[in-house]
């Protein structure tokens, strides 16, 4: 630890411990009318949050050549992460993709870990690649990190929102990095092309519904099936005016 405060990046640290500590407060006030309950859910807010700084340290105070080195291993953790969802996962809301152990007092969602490992992954194949990063080569071995990661997902959870949120890490790092608009472009029209196969022979019924009825208002006009999200939303955004309806008082909780 003596090497964190020479190689961490504190104020990165301060802001993330700034704006975890409005996430508790905010934990705090939507649990306030569970009274001595809503304990639970700040303590382990808090704790997770303590664990947090720990793994900052930890991986603060490791050379970043270590993880380019040891890309593959990453990547092994993380099917191994997912590969556990076989014997120890749980379904909750619908998605098996929490592991559950006897000894814990909460669960683990897997693919939480593995968005840190995957952003590690991302940047050593970029990191390797440098000035080669629109080779067939480099753009193969991140598509082929992202389709491992994802397709295993989707296999072993059929979680297709936090699949997305690796697509979506994927692009962004990309583009970031230098990546080629005409390989995005060349993913676009794929992505295209593919997209009435995809529609009706991937997504479910109730995944259809989710994205058409952002086009058709007549789609579950009472909010009480697939627009219930939204609802409750629009509810949050204008039950309160300007001003909302104040710490520990909102009603959406």
């Amino acid at each position: 630890f003596k090497n964190f405060f020479r190689k961490g990046d504190m104020i990165l640290l301060l802001l993330c411990l700034l704006t975890t500590a409005f996430g508790v407060v905010m934990v705090a006030s939507t649990t306030n009318y569970m009274g001595a309950a809503q304990m639970r859910y700040i303590i382990i807010q808090i704790a997770a949050s303590a664990v947090g700084v720990l793994v900052y340290a930890m991986i603060s105070s490791i050379d970043a050549d270590f993880f380019s080195e040891h890309r593959l291993m990453l990547a092994g953790f993380n099917c191994m992460l997912l590969v556990m969802l076989i014997p120890f996962g749980v379904s909750v809301n619908g998605n098996r993709s929490w592991l559950h152990f006897p000894f814990l007092p909460f669960n683990i969602q897997v693919a939480e870990v593995c968005k840190i490992t995957y952003i590690l992954i991302m940047a050593s194949v970029m990191g390797s690649f440098q000035n080669r990063i629109n080779s067939f080569r480099s753009v193969f071995t991140m598509l082929f990190h992202l389709g491992l990661l994802v397709g295993l997902n989707l296999v072993l959870s059929s979680d297709m929102g936090v699949s997305l949120i690796f697509v979506f890490i994927f692009i962004g790092m990309a583009f970031a990095g230098g990546v080629s608009l005409w390989w995005f472009a060349a993913a676009i029209g794929l992505i295209s092309a593919a997209a009435p196969i995809f529609w009706t022979y991937v997504l479910d019924d109730y995944q259809r519904l989710r994205i058409r009825i952002l086009f058709d208002p007549t789609l579950d006009a009472d909010g009480t099936g697939a627009r219930y999200h939204t609802k409750m939303s629009l509810k949050s955004l204008t039950g309160g005016g300007l001003t909302g309806q104040g710490l520990f008082n909102g009603n959406r909780t």
